[in-house]
């Protein structure tokens, strides 16, 4: 009976390290749908003799004239239990992700960044810039950047949102920086899409953002409504598709 007991008892244990086991990819591609806007060029009355060099044009929606994808757009794992953690990810988990003032912006304008990572907010340019940063649950930071310098900034809780990003000299820059405890988040590329790997298989909550809010869209040509940004995704074994999103104007 006691052989039996451990034999039952070692055939769940061995199923549920399989089934922990399973893992999965989310990719999908973020278009707008019809004529996209002409982005506002900035015209910089602050350092024009450098920043007048480059064209600077306002970011709060970037759409990619060739086939219509939305940069920038932030997708990201909210469960409210912490999720299994691929092993491919231990690597990165201490890595340094940068940020830059380039030609008078930040680039990337938006990006992501795990609490254990370590933010390198550099300055390319050869004038000052100053970097400010607020968040709700870590302390926030505002230090002047020298030409050419860097700091660095560690983070010990996450953020339920992306925090912005700013520079007080230069009051058109600014940026987003998504803090999160786990790895999986992506930002949409220049095309519009994005790719999170290794997600644990079952059923998971993301939060689809951007700074147009993404509320009413067309996934695969049905009109869906994602409230507050949420979506839920049942994640199997292997390749899983959010779908083609087509935001409305």
């Amino acid at each position: 009976m006691l052989k039996q007991l451990l034999s039952a008892v070692l055939i769940v244990v061995l199923a549920s390290t399989a089934a922990a086991q399973d893992w999965g990819d989310l990719d999908g591609t973020f278009l707008y749908k019809g004529t996209p806007p002409t982005p506002n060029k900035i015209r910089p009355e602050k350092d024009p003799e450098y920043c007048g060099k480059h064209d600077i044009f306002d970011e709060t929606l970037t759409v990619n004239k060739d086939n219509k994808g939305i940069a920038n757009v932030v997708v990201y794992l909210v469960d409210a239990t912490k999720p299994k953690i691929h092993p491919d990810y231990d690597k990165t988990a201490k890595d340094k992700i940068e940020v830059d003032n380039e030609n008078c912006r930040f680039s990337p304008h938006v990006l992501g960044i795990r609490v254990g990572q370590t933010l390198v907010v550099g300055n390319k340019d050869p004038i000052a810039h100053n970097t400010k940063a607020d968040f709700f649950k870590n302390t926030p930071f505002n230090d002047l950047i020298p030409a050419k310098g860097s700091i660095e900034k560690s983070f010990n809780q996450e953020e339920a949102t992306p925090s912005t990003l700013a520079c007080s000299i230069h009051p058109w820059m600014n940026g987003y920086v998504l803090i999160r405890d786990n790895p999986y988040f992506a930002i949409s590329d220049k095309d519009g899409k994005i790719s999170i790997k290794n997600l644990p298989a079952g059923e998971h909550t993301f939060i689809v953002w951007s700074t147009k809010f993404l509320t009413s869209v067309t996934v695969d040509g049905k009109a869906t409504t994602w409230m507050r940004g949420r979506v839920k995704l049942n994640i199997k074994k292997g390749a899983n598709s959010l779908g083609k999103v087509e935001v409305t104007p």
